[in-house]
């Protein structure tokens, strides 16, 4: 009698036992992994919700899946993540902007660019502007990772002397300045990622806030959503009119801000912002 299933595994039946087996062990350790995939996505996303449980309205209904490292889906969930600004744009941009010392900013001219990111902008500035004209240019955002990144990058690519007073007029790292902290916060202590060496018996500065980054800073440029925009939009405004800051916004118009436009408009992609015209 042919005994089905108890043959040794020369018999050949009992192979193809084994092979049904293999294939659902392979099936069963195949879902085993995705479901561990899903797991630490989902505990990703929850650590970046975590980020913005100070601002939850700048986050949109539903919450996209994550497309690259610092990244989300600009069309759908995040009102303002990580987005490269467009070179072209920003280079015609800073073609309408005087950074030339004025007694309004006290003879310093700084940019301050609230949401940073990868601080692609304060580095074309700075490349754009000699230290004469441009003295220091400062970003703040929520993303320290990203923060991190942009800083490792910049050193790379930027290399400067350690000496403050030795550095070329047209230096980066002289003169560049990254911190990490939540823009609606105005007392808050920020985190420094990145900031010129101190000369030595210098006292160091006191630990800077939003409130004193904008009270040094000439310039403010934004390149957030219209959310983002609406709820800075006080803060931009009382900058502009009683600090006279300039107000300089990537793509999107700040409707609260339009009496006060003297460059740019939607054709353009840019709009800046300025309470009085500034020699």
């Amino acid at each position: 009698m042919d005994q089905v299933g108890i043959q040794s595994p020369a018999g050949g039946k009992h192979d193809g036992h084994d092979t049904e087996c293999n294939a659902e062990y392979d099936l069963n350790h195949q879902r085993m992994q995705e479901y561990l995939e899903t797991t630490m996505q989902g505990k990703e996303e929850e650590e970046e919700f975590d980020r913005y449980k100070n601002n939850p309205e700048l986050l949109g209904e539903t919450k996209s899946k994550a497309t690259r490292m610092f990244s989300y889906d600009w069309a759908n969930g995040y009102v303002s993540p990580f987005r490269p600004t467009p070179r072209d744009i920003l280079t015609n941009m800073l073609q309408h902007v005087d950074f030339s010392t004025t007694e309004t900013n006290r003879g310093s001219s700084a940019i301050l660019d609230l949401g940073c990111g990868d601080g692609l902008v304060l580095v074309q500035a700075l490349e754009t502007f000699p230290r004469s004209q441009l003295s220091r240019a400062i970003g703040v955002d929520l993303d320290r990772p990203l923060l991190e990144a942009a800083h490792d990058r910049i050193q790379q690519q930027h290399p400067s002397s350690t000496q403050p007073q030795s550095a070329s007029e047209y230096d980066i790292l002289s003169r560049l300045e990254l911190y990490h902290g939540d823009l609606t916060t105005m007392q808050d202590p920020l985190t420094t990622i990145m900031a010129p060496p101190t000369p030595q018996n210098t006292t160091p500065s006191p630990t800077a806030t939003m409130d004193t980054l904008i009270s040094e800073s000439s310039h403010l440029f934004v390149y957030l959503l219209p959310e983002a925009l609406s709820k800075l939009a006080p803060l931009l405004l009382d900058a502009m009119v009683t600090k006279h800051k300039v107000v300089l916004s990537m793509r999107w118009e700040i409707p609260e801000l339009s009496d006060y436009l003297v460059h740019g408009g939607e054709h353009h992609q840019f709009y800046i912002y300025q309470s009085t015209m500034q020699s």
